[in-house]
C-alpha cells in the first residue's frame, strides 16, 4: 500500500494508513513492553542484591539505587527510541509513500542510531530546562516534537537545525499555528473522550499521530531532503 494521494489531511485517510501499519505498530508495542519489563527487573534485582548484602542499611540501598539507575540507563535509552518510532513510522511513511514494515523500522533506526540518540538527548535537555525555567517554553518544546521527529528521520539536516527549524515551522506561519491548534485540540479530546478508556487511547493515539504527520507534510511544514 502507498500513502494516500489525498491532498488534505483527514481522519479517514489517517485511519486507513494506521490500519495498514497495524502489524508494525503491534510489534513495536511488544518491543516496548519487553524492554520495559527487562528494565524494571534489572532495577529490582540490583536493588534486592545490594539490600541483602548490606543487611538493608541505608548506605547499601543508596548504592543499590545508584548502580540500578546506571545499569538501567541503556535500556531507558532504548525505550525512548522505541517510543519515538511511533511518530517516526508515519513520518517515514509519508516521506517515502510506502508502508513501513517492522523490519524497515528496525533497519531505519539502526542506520543512523547515533543521530537519533543525539537528537533525543538534545530534545530532553532543552525540554527539561524549558519546564524548569518556565512552563511555557517547555510546552513549546513538546508542541514541536512531531515536526522535529519528522525532520530528524526524513532529512539530512543536523539535529540542531532540525530542532530550531521546527519552531519556525510551528510558530512562523498560519499553517504552523493551525498544526499547533489541532495538536492542542487532539490532546483535549484524548483527555475528554479517552481519558478513562485505555482501549480508546490505543486506537486514538496512532490515528492522531498519522493525521498530524500528514498535516505536517501536505502543508509544507517539513522539507524532505532525504528519504
Amino acid at each position: 500500500m502507498t500513502a494516500s494521494a489525498e491532498p488534505r489531511a483527514t481522519l479517514n485517510a489517517a485511519w486507513t494508513d494506521t490500519l495498514a501499519h497495524v502489524p508494525t505498530l503491534l510489534l513495536t508495542w511488544l518491543c516496548a513492553i519487553v524492554v520495559y519489563v527487562v528494565t524494571v527487573l534489572i532495577g529490582f534485582v540490583i536493588t534486592l542484591v545490594f539490600g541483602a548484602v548490606g543487611d538493608g542499611s541505608e548506605s547499601a540501598e543508596l548504592i543499590g539505587a545508584f548502580v540500578s539507575s546506571f545499569a538501567q540507563l541503556p535500556f531507558l535509552i532504548v525505550q525512548n527510541l522505541i517510543g519515538v518510532m511511533f511518530t517516526a513510522i508515519p513520518a517515514v511513511f509519508y516521506a517515502k509513500g510506502q508502508v513501513v514494515s517492522f523490519s524497515d523500522a528496525y533497519a531505519l533506526l539502526m542506520k543512523r542510531l547515533g543521530r537519533y540518540v543525539l537528537a533525543g538527548v538534545l530534545y530532553s535537555v532543552v525540554a527539561t530546562v524549558g519546564f524548569v525555567l518556565c512552563v511555557v517554553p517547555g510546552i513549546a518544546v513538546v508542541t514541536v516534537l512531531p515536526i522535529y521527529v519528522n525532520k530528524v528521520f526524513t532529512t539530512d539536516d543536523d539535529v540542531i537545525t532540525c530542532f530550531t527549524s521546527s519552531f519556525s515551522a510551528a510558530f512562523g506561519s498560519q499553517k504552523g499555528w493551525g498544526f499547533v491548534g489541532i495538536q492542542a485540540l487532539s490532546i483535549v479530546l484524548a483527555i475528554v473522550t479517552c481519558g478513562f478508556c485505555l482501549v480508546g487511547l490505543i486506537v486514538y493515539v496512532p490515528v492522531v499521530t498519522f493525521f498530524l504527520q500528514k498535516y505536517i507534510v501536505v502543508n509544507g511544514l517539513v522539507r524532505r531532503a532525504a528519504a
